[in-house]
């Protein structure tokens, strides 16, 4: 059996003892496997020839130099000598006879070195990870993450795809703004039919890339390929790669795969609330868009209120012009004619005051709300309306029984609401009476209570079925300030027994509802 020698690797200090003849090369099938990515599979031949230590080329991609001369064919080596496998650096050494191990020596320091390297990529994992887990839009964490990856890789493109059903891939995020998808689709086929992670040392070495557009257009000769998976399914890649050849090592891919299986769920889990957004942001748009309608539709169906109010609050005055016409026709004596003539002008002035209240309540801006004393706003009204109140009997008493007076809404269209009310209140009054307005806290609400109100009673929103036969909920008056409250945010609420829009309830939020 030929004698063993020693050869050292320049880079990480490891000596390896070689016993002629040797195959070196990277993966199964050869004497001294490297695993250094720039070495062919079967790249030289240690052997023995007339006493001499003789390497020879094995047709390898990137070549054999001794002492920094590429060789041709085989080329005798002597202790001293330097040996370069592609990228991998060899010197010959002298043996020591009787301590040396069966395959491999590590010097102490190498191993410290290595150790350390461990050290430094479990704790650049631990921060990533951390910092990772606190982003959810994907396009923030790609960036992240290629950002910190550079730490330990340098690579020039980065790129995260995940697969649609049809098989074909679609970009998360990818470093590069160029509209050329980085990754081959053999590289694709390969990863979607077994699963496998790739390093490739030249990528132009290979058949089957170097065609590639994607490859050519990018200058890639390294790269580093792994899958995405997560709950034992195959849902995309993360993908490096760098326009030098040999520029990963396979304990870059072996710790590239654990990125990768701490990404995966981070990706995924990202993925899945842009969707969530997405979908969310859609509702919104759908459910803005109903309410638009839902306005739309209220607002048609409170000016078809509105024409009917019109319509009967016209309807009544004509009736009583008409009927007082009819006997001015007839002879009749002088008060009875002039009684005539003053309801009909009663009637006149009647509609009157219907269309000019109507003209103005169609030119009322949209409500803008700010706090406001809500005892103030009634006091006002009160003083406004007391000589025609005063006139018919009516005695209003205003009492406030909370201290919690301060409403949002906007002070001048609800005055106007008052205004109506209280005209109304005062047009269908029967005989005199007191009038007591409080004021008083319910919940979440303040109400107003306008009138006597008695256990027992029942209060409906007008357009309840309970108050539809009553004539007077038609009036013109008690539906514009219906329709003003409403715009507010309040609600009017009516005795469902009651002869007149007397009692009313008012209710109105504390609160503004967004």
């Amino acid at each position: 059996m030929s004698e063993p020698f020693l050869i050292r690797e320049e880079k990480t200090g490891r000596v390896f003892r070689v016993t002629p003849p040797c195959v070196i090369g990277r993966g199964e099938g050869v004497d001294l496997d490297l695993h250094e990515p720039t070495i062919s599979h079967r790249h030289a031949r240690v052997f023995e020839e007339e006493g001499r230590v003789w390497v020879e080329d094995l047709k390898s991609r990137n070549g054999v130099y001794v002492n920094g001369k590429r060789i041709e064919g085989k080329c005798p080596v002597a202790p001293g000598d330097s040996i370069r496998l592609g990228e991998a650096v060899f010197s010959i050494c002298r043996e020591g006879k009787g301590d040396l191990s069966d395959t491999l020596i590590v010097g102490s320091s190498s191993q410290a070195a290595e150790n350390e390297i461990d050290h430094k990529r479990l704790q650049w994992l631990y921060k990533m990870t951390v910092a990772l887990s606190e982003q959810q839009e994907p396009a923030v964490l790609g960036a992240r993450f290629f950002s910190n990856l550079k730490e330990i890789y340098g690579q020039d493109q980065g790129y995260i795809g995940l697969f649609r059903e049809d098989g074909s891939l679609e970009a998360v995020f990818s470093d590069d703004s160029r509209p050329i998808v980085p990754v081959s689709k053999s590289i694709v086929n390969r990863l979607m039919r077994n699963g496998e992670s790739f390093i490739l040392a030249d990528a132009l070495g290979e058949e089957a890339l170097k065609a590639e557009e994607s490859v050519l257009a990018l200058k890639i000769r390294s790269a580093l390929c792994v899958p995405l998976i997560y709950r034992r399914q195959i849902y995309g890649l993360i993908y490096l790669s760098k326009s030098v050849p040999g520029a990963y090592s396979h304990e870059d891919l072996e710790f590239f795969k654990t990125i990768a299986g701490v990404m995966a769920p981070l990706v995924e889990n990202a993925r899945l609330w842009a969707e969530i957004k997405s979908r969310h942001a859609s509702t919104v748009e759908t459910l803005k868009e109903t309410q638009s309608r839902l306005i739309e539709m209220e607002r048609a169906a409170a000016y078809v209120w509105l024409a009917q109010a019109i319509a009967h609050e016209i309807r009544n005055p004509l009736m009583v012009i008409g009927g007082m016409v009819r006997r001015m026709a007839q002879p009749a004596a002088g008060d009875a004619q002039k009684a005539g003539i003053q309801a009909v002008m009663a009637s006149v002035e009647r509609i009157e005051s219907v269309l000019k209240e109507v003209d103005t309540f169609v030119k009322l801006p949209s409500p803008d709300k700010k706090l406001e004393k809500i005892d103030v706003i009634l006091q006002e009204q009160i003083e406004l309306h007391e000589k025609e109140w005063s006139a018919k009997g009516i005695h209003p008493v205003l009492k406030a029984d909370t201290s919690h007076l301060m409403v949002p809404l906007d002070g001048d269209l609800f005055a106007r609401a008052l205004s109506l009310l209280f005209k109304e209140i005062g047009l269908n009054a029967a005989c005199p009476m007191d009038l007591p307005v409080t004021v008083r806290d319910r919940g979440n609400e303040i109400e107003i209570v306008i009138g006597r109100v008695e256990e027992g009673q029942h209060f409906a929103d007008p357009s309840e079925a309970s108050l539809q036969s009553k004539p007077w909920v038609l009036d013109l008056f008690l539906n514009m300030a219906y329709k003003l409250i409403a715009d507010q945010g309040g609600r009017m609420l009516l005795e469902a027994r009651s002869l007149s829009a007397c009692p009313v309830i008012i209710r109105l939020q504390r609160i503004e509802k967004h």
